[in-house]
């Protein structure tokens, strides 16, 4: 089983949520405008797991380069 992270794209409905904000010069004649229904917290947590995934994985990479290379140098 190969390790390392995936990226999965999904879709959300709706893609946007309507919040208040009178003074946006886009808003509507509601004081409404559009904004991105992310969940951002969710988004940040996705992001350091993948952070420290590929740490790891640049760690073990950087031990067996490290052990190859230790076993290599054998003097005879």
């Amino acid at each position: 089983m190969p390790g390392g992270t995936v990226a999965t794209v999904s879709t959300v409905s709706p893609s946007f949520t309507a919040q208040s904000d009178p003074g946006a010069p886009f808003a509507n004649h509601d004081g409404l405008v559009a904004a991105p229904n992310v969940d951002l917290a969710g988004e940040f947590v996705e992001l350091t797991t993948a952070k420290y995934s590929f740490i790891a994985n640049a760690k073990v990479i950087q031990a067996y380069s490290e052990t190859t290379e230790s076993l290599l140098d054998i003097d005879t």
